[in-house]
């Protein structure tokens, strides 16, 4: 257990209180839904693209390509053929960002992120109906 000092809003006051593992790891899940909650779909994508980007850079190059090779199975070798080409030539645009933009401007309707996005929206939902309250229910006492 371990005592944390801060400024509590409620009581318009410092506060010491003791956080168990259990209570932080809970608050730790519970941040990480609502931020990833709040983020809009091109914030997400940044996001992915940037970590994926930071893991695939610390790979060694025999992983990173074990990696591609099981993420593209059967058209590997066609997906390799057609970078090549891409790389070889002269004129090269930068793939992700017309990707990004595509997200930005709504060109991109096959992806999952743009299905949620347009159910959410035929809802009608509104962040004035979101609620900030975690609850979890243990199932035992349904």
């Amino acid at each position: 257990m371990t005592q944390f000092e801060y400024y509590s809003h409620n009581k318009m006051s410092q506060v010491k209180k003791d956080f168990t593992p259990a209570l932080i790891n809970e608050l730790k899940s519970f941040l990480v839904e609502r931020m990833v909650d709040n983020m809009e779909t091109q914030d997400l994508v940044q996001y992915v693209t940037d970590d994926l980007d930071q893991y695939f850079e610390n790979l060694p190059e025999e992983q990173f390509i074990n990696e591609a090779k099981n993420y593209w199975d059967d058209g590997f070798d066609d997906v390799v053929e057609e970078i090549r080409e891409y790389a070889d030539c002269d004129f090269k645009k930068d793939r992700r960002d017309d990707y990004l933009d595509s997200l930005s401007e709504g060109k991109d309707t096959d992806d999952y992120g743009s299905k949620v996005d347009a159910l959410v929206d035929s809802m009608g939902v509104t962040d004035k109906e979101m609620s900030t309250t975690h609850r979890r229910k243990d199932l035992d006492l349904l």
